[in-house]
């Protein structure tokens, strides 16, 4: 796989970290050893949100709104049985009707508002696309820093802290072709991976982008997982087999 352009330079520690997340020789045994399950698959235990909107339902943890019962901003469901920093994350989701995503190396602000890395899934068509799903995002914080199919560098600014450098260097793909492999109305694998300063974000078995983070004034090296349930119309998300490896 030819993820990086000629003009993408990186340390040979960076290179070697992201062969060995993309090796397609693993096989199924060695990619599930140290794996945790972060959900039992029948209650919320270790979980904590707004119970308005937050449920378990046949296997699945289910974020819902409604028309009658909305949020009026972005709320989330935190893990609170501990935080983490380099890991491999694996699960499954299906979404109806707008935007989430799984925050990783996040902080909670205040009750059920979270800020941090957010790897983005959605079935909000723009234009008959989906436009965000396996970006580089941080909610409440540096927003849109890559898009689908980009490589990117992420810098401090020292004019403006709040909006980082960001330096494209190569594609893992263009951005429509990406998106047909994400199915509708049907469970999706997503796959997210903190390593240093070196964040993949992969949907059924392809990489959707790639991050490295080298804005110091913003960079955080560990955090809480939270799953977002987005403002808007009514949305409903789904996930399973939530499993983790720390690194």
């Amino acid at each position: 796989m030819q993820i990086f352009a000629k003009k993408l330079v990186v340390t040979a520690g960076l290179a070697l970290t992201i062969c060995v997340f993309l090796n397609p020789g693993l096989s199924a045994q060695e990619a599930d050893d140290g794996f945790v399950s972060l959900f039992n698959g029948q209650d919320l235990a270790g979980w904590e949100g707004d119970e308005r909107f937050w449920r378990v339902d046949s296997g699945a943890i289910v974020g819902e709104t409604t028309k009658d019962n909305p949020t009026k901003k972005n709320t989330f469901l935190v893990y609170r049985r501990d935080s983490v920093d380099d890991f491999e994350l694996r699960f499954s989701y299906r979404v109806r009707g707008g935007n989430s995503g799984i925050q990783y190396r996040s902080e909670l602000l205040s009750k059920w508002v979270v800020k941090g890395l957010q790897a983005d899934f959605e079935d909000q068509m723009h234009e008959g696309k989906d436009k965000f799903s396996g970006m580089f995002f941080e909610e409440n914080g540096r927003m849109f820093m890559g898009q689908r199919g980009d490589v990117i560098f992420v810098r401090t600014n020292p004019k403006n802290l709040k909006k980082p450098v960001i330096d494209k260097v190569a594609t893992v793909g263009e951005p429509a072709e990406l998106e047909r492999v994400i199915k509708r109305d049907d469970w999706n694998d997503y796959t997210v991976i903190a390593s240093g300063q070196v964040f993949i974000h992969i949907i059924n078995g392809h990489v959707m982008s790639i991050g490295i983070d080298e804005d110091l004034a913003n960079f955080r090296k560990s955090g809480i997982l939270a799953w977002q349930l987005h403002a808007g119309d009514p949305l409903k998300i789904e996930m399973k087999n939530i499993r983790l490896r720390k690194l």
